[in-house]
C-alpha cells in the first residue's frame, strides 16, 4: 500500500559534536532542554518526545521506529536499500539494522520488544 510504510516515527537522532561538555552545556543551559541521560562520550536530550543524542566526532544518524526490524530489513533491501549491517540485537534492548540513503546519510531501523509480554513497543 503506497504511503502506508513500515516506519512509525523518528524516536532518536544522533548529532556529531566537537566538544561534548560544551554541547551538553548549550543544550541544557541555553536551549533549556531536559537531559535524559549522559555517559562517557554520549548525552541524550528530549525535544518534544524525540531524543537528540550528542556524540563526539559522529556523523548524523536518524533512527526510524518499525514494528519488526527483520521484516523491514527484508522489504527495504528488496527495494534497493543498501544496508551496512544486518538485523542484530543490542545490549540496550532493541534490535537494529543500519543503511544509508543515496547521499550517504545514515539511518537505523529499530524495534523494541517488551521482555514481559513480547509485544512491539510503539514509542
Amino acid at each position: 500500500m503506497k504511503g502506508k510504510g513500515q516506519i512509525k516515527r523518528i524516536p532518536h537522532l544522533t548529532l556529531g559534536v566537537s566538544d561534548l561538555k560544551r554541547s551538553v552545556s548549550f543544550y541544557q543551559d541555553v536551549l533549556d532542554l531536559k537531559k535524559v541521560g549522559e555517559w562517557p562520550g554520549y548525552a541524550v536530550f528530549d525535544i518534544a518526545g524525540v531524543e537528540i543524542g550528542l556524540e563526539p566526532r559522529s556523523k548524523p544518524e536518524i533512527c526510524l521506529l518499525v514494528d519488526d526490524v527483520d521484516r523491514a530489513y527484508e522489504s527495504l533491501k528488496a527495494k534497493g536499500a543498501k544496508f551496512a549491517s544486518k538485523p542484530k540485537d543490542q545490549a540496550w534492548g532493541g534490535r537494529t539494522a543500519a543503511f544509508a540513503d543515496p547521499d550517504g546519510n545514515k539511518f537505523v531501523i529499530e524495534s523494541f520488544r517488551c521482555k514481559v509480554c513480547g509485544r512491539s513497543c510503539k514509542s
